[in-house]
């Protein structure tokens, strides 16, 4: 029993997904929202769920790649059965599609989407290289919009929904280089086209897009001096994780991990330019 306890967190893989829960929770700040809010609460619910059935759901389409790439996964390492994954997606899809519709139909026509594009990535997108990476970056931006949404303030999260967008951007790129030995057998992703040295190229120039948008705000006066001096280090220590991969391509692994820190300092920097 301890061991499919143990699977069923590395299933959803909370460390991750409570990310995309942050972004919700910033977006709805910066629109107005009471930082203590039903509606926000519900919100983040929904999109832990949304998170939490994304990754089983993705496991379940990965699975011979997995076998390779990822043989630890609940799914190739037999922990639970291949078709859980596909049953525990749509399951926890259906629950943040619920929880959204009490909240207003702007949530549910945003969750709808995201959901809408996740099913096209999976099934058909994912295998088209960049755009399938692009898809991604940009259905993970969508969070902030959804948290701007619960506050009837769409557009107003749209700088930080920017600066996610390349940086996931970039970090997907970066992803398909760590995994291009796997990817041979059924994708055909940017590294495999023109090469895992080009794309470390590609992808940190969209993740450095992302580091150079942190001081617009800074620049010009719309966020104080905590948050310009706070966005530098960040920055430096996002050079120093795509200086690894330079260096050596097999560290891109060690990159996009060391970028996942550099995404959750960068969530940090943002409730702090919302509240200084």
């Amino acid at each position: 029993m301890s061991g499919k306890i143990y699977g069923f967190f590395r299933f959803i893989r909370p460390e991750i997904i409570i990310l995309g829960v942050v972004c919700v929770f910033i977006g709805a700040l910066v629109a107005g929202s009471k930082p203590l809010s039903l509606d926000l609460l519900l919100g983040m619910i929904a999109m832990f769920c949304m998170g939490a059935g994304c990754h089983p759901f993705n496991d379940y389409f990965d699975y011979e790649v997995d076998k390779i790439n990822h043989p630890n996964r609940p799914l190739p390492s037999g922990v639970f059965k291949r078709v859980s994954g596909l049953y525990m997606g749509l399951i926890l899809f259906a629950i943040s599609l619920f929880l959204s519709m009490f909240i207003n139909i702007f949530c549910f026509a945003i969750m709808l989407v995201i959901i809408l594009l996740t099913f096209f990535y999976e099934s058909y997108v994912k295998n088209k290289g960049v755009l399938g990476n692009f898809l991604v970056a940009f259905t993970v931006s969508l969070a902030f919009f959804y948290g701007g949404a619960i506050a009837y303030g769409f557009f107003k999260p749209i700088f930080f929904s920017l600066v996610t967008f390349f940086v996931f951007f970039g970090r997907e790129i970066l992803l398909d280089v760590r995994d291009f030995e796997g990817d041979k057998k059924t994708r055909k992703t940017l590294p495999l086209i023109i090469g895992e040295k080009n794309s470390i190229y590609i992808g940190s120039a969209l993740v450095m897009v992302s580091a150079m948008l942190l001081f617009i705000p800074f620049f010009y006066g719309i966020y104080g001096m905590w948050y310009g001096l706070l966005a530098i280090p960040l920055t430096l220590f996002t050079i120093y994780a795509l200086y690894l991969s330079f260096v050596e391509v097999k560290n891109a692994g060690k990159t996009t991990e060391l970028l996942r820190l550099s995404m959750i300092f960068g969530l940090i920097l943002f409730i702090i330019a919302i509240y200084t």
